[in-house]
């Protein structure tokens, strides 16, 4: 599992999906780098009652993280994938020593708001589900087309259209994930999300 920024827009695709990544052929979510992704958003800095040292230790590591999977790109197939695998475990430990307990788990319950269709194919959020065999594989149809728009989006020409895009990948990633799940698991969704987030997920994400 690789932990590859494709462009400065894939920070904000977390807000309809998750960061994406890349293993083999097909894009995946890479935990690690979408939950300090996410951190990076003011709106979710402001609900996890962050403070401005805090913002600021995890946009520099952020950073550093960030030109670390530029010069890791570079390398040699076998080498750069032991560095994704090292980056993924710093990227787990920043989080963990960065926030509360009370903090990490708010921080779970935004990821599962914002990267919410991509997220439930996750072992252990499909299993508190009960995802069936069948949901899962249109999860996964689902989830194809979510990645493709994805990629129109970075290629999107200016931030006024990556916005309108944005928002509208917000309301489709969310009617898409609606429609999979039944009656009982609509609710138990809910229970699992949490309060919705008051701020908004946006493009020119800052973090402080």
């Amino acid at each position: 599992m690789r932990w590859f920024i494709t462009s400065l827009a894939s920070i904000t695709l977390v807000a309809a999906c998750a960061v994406p990544t890349r293993a083999a052929d097909k894009m995946v979510p890479e935990e690690g780098a979408t939950e300090v992704m996410l951190l990076l958003q003011p709106a979710v800095c402001e609900d996890l009652k962050l403070s401005e040292d805090e913002r600021d230790k995890i946009h520099k590591f952020a950073s550093t993280q960030w030109e670390k999977a530029q010069k890791v790109h570079k390398l040699a197939a076998a080498e750069r994938d032991r560095e994704y695998v090292a980056m993924t475990k710093e990227n787990e430990q920043f989080v963990k020593k960065t926030l509360t307990k009370e903090q990490k788990s708010r921080l779970d319950q935004l990821l599962l708001q914002t990267a919410g269709l991509l997220w439930v194919t996750r072992d252990d959020v499909a299993s508190q589900l009960k995802l069936t065999a069948e949901q899962k594989t249109r999860a996964k149809s689902l989830q194809k087309e979510a990645r493709d728009e994805m990629e129109e989006l970075i290629h999107a020409t200016s931030d006024e259209k990556k916005e309108a895009k944005l928002n509208e990948m917000r309301e489709t990633s969310k009617t898409r994930l609606m429609s999979l799940l039944s009656d009982e698991q609509k609710s138990k969704w809910k229970e699992m999300c949490g309060a919705p987030m008051k701020g908004e997920i946006t493009f020119t994400a800052g973090g402080r």
